[in-house]
Formats: C-alpha cells, sequence, structure tokens
C-alpha cells in the first residue's frame, strides 16, 4: 500500500517539473487594444475582446524558443465598458516568434517567468468600409507588434499577463494606428 502511495506522490510531482520541459500550452483570455488615433480609439476607451491560442516552448531549460498563434476576436470600435463579448467584428490572427525565459523558481515548484516576442498580425476580418469615416475605410492586411510580459507556471497551469507595441499602422496610411495592447490569458501546459 505504501508503494503505491508513493508512487502516486513520485508521479504527481514529475507532472509538476515536467511542465519546465518543451511543449504546447493552449490558452483562452482577454484582450484590449488601442491606438493613439483619436479618430481610432476614443480617449479612455479601448477594443476589447477575447482570444484562444497556443505556443509551442522549444528547448528545455531557463531560455527557450517561442512559437506560436492566437485567435483574436474583438471590436474595431472602442467603448468605455469593458465588454469583452459584445459585438465582436474584428478578428486578427496573429503569428507570433521569439524567446521564453525563466526569472524564478519557486520552492513550491512555480516558476516566474518572462518573454520577448515579435507578432504578425493579420487582420481576418473587419467591418466592409472600416469605420465609415474618411481616411479610415481600408485596412492593412497585417500590422506588426513587439511583446512582452511576466507568467507563472505552476505544474499544468499557465497564467500569463501581456504586452503588444504596435510597430506598423493598421489603418492604410493612416499614422499613428499602431494597435497597442494588452492580454489576460491562463492555459494549460502539455
Amino acid at each position: 500500500m505504501n508503494r503505491i502511495i508513493l508512487t502516486g506522490i513520485g508521479l504527481f510531482f514529475c507532472l509538476f517539473l515536467n511542465a519546465q520541459s518543451p511543449g504546447v500550452v493552449v490558452y483562452t483570455g482577454l484582450s484590449s487594444m488601442y491606438t493613439s488615433d483619436r479618430q481610432v480609439t476614443s480617449k479612455g476607451e479601448m477594443h476589447y475582446g477575447w482570444l484562444v491560442g497556443a505556443d509551442a516552448r522549444l528547448v528545455e531549460g531557463g531560455l527557450y524558443f517561442l512559437i506560436g498563434g492566437q485567435f483574436i476576436k474583438s471590436s474595431l470600435h472602442s467603448s468605455k465598458k469593458p465588454e469583452f463579448f459584445k459585438k465582436r467584428d474584428f478578428n486578427v490572427i496573429s503569428g507570433r516568434l521569439g524567446l521564453g525565459f525563466n526569472l524564478v523558481r519557486f520552492n513550491n515548484g512555480g516558476t516566474l517567468r518572462s518573454k520577448v516576442l515579435g507578432s504578425i498580425n493579420f487582420i481576418n476580418d473587419a467591418p466592409e468600409g472600416g469605420l465609415y469615416i474618411d481616411g479610415y475605410r481600408d485596412l492593412n492586411n497585417a500590422y506588426l507588434g513587439v511583446l512582452s510580459g511576466l507568467g507563472y507556471t505552476w505544474g499544468i497551469w499557465d497564467i500569463d499577463f501581456e504586452y503588444q507595441y504596435g510597430i506598423f499602422n493598421a489603418f492604410y496610411k493612416q499614422p499613428d494606428t499602431k494597435f497597442n495592447g494588452y492580454t489576460f490569458t491562463v492555459g494549460l501546459h502539455f
């Protein structure tokens, strides 16, 4: 009986140690984006939405490669209230590539992590006619961003907070329409 209990405890801890090895993290979460252009994002407002994604961690250890993708369903029109699930008319498919690294490993088996990634964001669907304002009717096919963030891994669970800084404009020939944004995600590591 004691061997069965010890084997069960050993398997339980192996599962937690395995979470830092290479694998895939599947996650979901909330997003909020904004631009500096007041025609796109009114003062005090954001573009709220939700996302699903998967990131692969390659190479075991404290420094690893990350490659992944996300599907973001948001709103092209900004709002004051954080309406993450209402009237989502702006879909983005995002490809991500970069480095992740462990900052601190805690005695409870948890790890505080960070990352630096490049992101190409393909606009998959948006309202025809854009914002219906002259000069803001045409969106580019894609825009680029750079992101960083903090995450915490405990066993098979990952919690992440990221900030993306937009590099290229989302609207055709409109300066200051770079989408910056925040995401908060929860996922499982396989």
